[in-house]
């Protein structure tokens, strides 16, 4: 992983790009109000496309491990992340395709 070097008051300390980029995500997730879960979720994926995909092709793995990164979640292991819950619905052709993720404390 590349690393960057940040200066401040003559002294120097390297950061790693994903650390930026986590911190940069956090304040604007506080800047909005947002505050990282501390209790076990519930996670519901909804995804809304114009073909619809096999249930079991429908996958949040990348979205929970980016909530992980964004500091929304404190981890994706069965202890913070309990329950994922999937569901899809047809779009018509002039509506954008989306997916929906909605976290809910347990």
């Amino acid at each position: 992983m590349n690393d960057t070097t940040k200066t401040q008051g003559g002294s120097e300390a390297a950061v790693s790009l994903a650390d930026v980029e986590s911190c940069a995500w956090y304040e604007a997730l506080v800047k909005e109000g947002v505050t990282p879960f501390d209790s076990p979720v519930s996670i519901h994926i909804h995804s809304k496309r114009k073909r619809l995909t096999d249930a079991d092709s429908i996958s949040a793995k990348a979205a929970i491990d980016g909530l992980v990164h964004a500091g929304l979640l404190q981890d994706d292991s069965p202890k913070f992340v309990q329950e994922v819950h999937y569901s899809q619905e047809r779009t018509e052709k002039d509506e954008p395709e989306e997916t929906i993720l909605t976290i809910k404390e347990i």
